[in-house]
């Protein structure tokens, strides 16, 4: 059990909190990292052995108030130099299946996602949707570095034409309208 709670914390943590976003595609997302997970699954699956551990079936990651849904999430673990069925830290985290990641403003759902936690890469693959209030990007590939929070919004298809090209759109702000209709308003001052 204290296997489990270990490499769930880091995991968990690092997808969900990994700061997916439409507003200039990736935007970080800071919530309270020591705050419990609670992971559950219509079954769970420890391969000591192969240092891997399997959640299927309606897998739901929370914490804080941010949110992981997905049809199977698999943690791959470091072995411990020196030790036969030691693990280690968790190296890499799989979610597959309808793959849906929430966060207190942010949203984001593909197909498959990646997260390595050696270069602090998250990717979501498939029909991706990042929506941030009413802002929407769409694409095939998304890659988020969560430490620098650079992203790449991708697609298979090229050309003018077609309809599966990158694609996004954003909402002014309304509070900056306001603010310079107001300035606007001001009489010049001499």
């Amino acid at each position: 059990m204290v296997l489990m709670k270990r490499w769930t914390a880091a995991a968990a943590t690092a997808l969900v909190l990994s700061g997916y976003g439409a507003a200039g595609v990736a935007h970080a997302q800071q919530g309270d990292s020591s705050a419990p997970i609670d992971v559950s699954a219509n079954q769970q699956e420890t391969i000591n052995s192969k240092c891997i551990t399997i959640f299927r079936g309606n897998v739901e990651i929370l914490q804080d108030r941010s949110r992981m849904r997905a049809q199977q999430v698999t943690v791959y673990s470091a072995k411990r130099a020196g030790s036969e069925s030691g693990c280690g830290n968790a190296q890499r985290l799989e979610a597959e299946g309808d793959v849906y990641v929430v966060s207190e403003n942010q949203k984001a759902r593909g197909d498959r996602a990646v997260y390595t936690f050696s270069d602090n890469t998250a990717v979501l693959t498939g029909d991706v949707i990042l929506t941030k209030g009413k802002d929407v990007a769409r694409g095939d590939r998304l890659t988020v570095n969560t430490k620098t929070n650079d992203a790449k919004l991708e697609s298979n298809a090229t050309g003018r034409g077609s309809a599966r090209r990158v694609r996004a759109v954003f909402y002014q702000d309304d509070s900056k309208k306001s603010d310079t209709a107001a300035a606007a308003d001001q009489p010049a001052q001499r």
